[in-house]
């Protein structure tokens, strides 16, 4: 059977993409330049990240939620 891509799924590949370019920045800046000047990014990337995780639960708990009805 195959997979109805929904809004939950289509959520999902979005978050795994903005993800991996967060890692792929970061690795690419530590190998660049020195230690300290990456941090910056990566506290952003963390905070990012959060914001993202929040947004997606809430939409998991939505999607989830009218199913239900």
């Amino acid at each position: 059977r195959k997979l109805k891509d929904n809004g939950l799924v289509k959520s999902s590949r979005i978050l795994i993409g903005n993800v991996l370019a967060d890692e792929l920045t970061i690795s690419v800046l530590v190998l660049l330049v020195p230690l300290f000047v990456p941090l910056p990014i990566m506290a952003l990337g963390i905070f990012a990240g959060s914001v993202q995780a929040l947004i997606f639960s809430t939409l998991a708990a939505a999607y989830i939620h009218e199913a239900l009805e």
